[in-house]
C-alpha cells in the first residue's frame, strides 16, 4: 500500500469519545476519553486522544501504555492492522 494510499484510508476513520481499540500485539483494550488540541511549531495543529488502557487477563506481562496517542498516529495503526478500533457510532475499518 503507497503512502498517499493509506493517508487516505485513514481519512476514513473518524474516532470518537467512547471508541474502543484493542492492541493485538499486547492484549489490550484502550477506551478512548477524550480528544484535546496541541499546538506544535511545526506541524501546528496537533490532536491527541487520551486513552484508558485495561488490562485483559491473558497478559502475562503488563506492559504500560501511553495514556495520550497522537491521532493521525492512532489511525494509522488502525489502517495497518496494530489496531482494532470499533466506533461508538458503529463503524469499525475494513480494507
Amino acid at each position: 500500500m503507497a503512502k498517499g494510499s493509506l493517508k487516505n484510508e485513514s481519512q476514513r476513520v473518524i474516532l470518537s469519545i467512547g471508541d474502543i481499540i484493542i492492541d493485538r500485539m499486547m492484549n489490550q483494550v484502550g477506551i478512548l476519553i477524550e480528544r484535546t488540541r496541541r499546538i506544535d511549531m511545526i506541524m501546528d495543529d496537533v490532536y491527541m486522544w487520551e486513552v484508558k488502557w485495561l488490562t485483559t487477563l491473558t497478559n502475562v506481562v503488563e506492559v504500560p501504555h501511553a495514556n495520550f496517542l497522537e491521532e493521525e498516529t492512532l489511525k494509522l495503526w488502525i489502517v495497518l492492522g496494530t489496531y482494532d478500533w470499533h466506533s461508538i457510532d458503529g463503524g469499525t475499518f475494513e480494507l
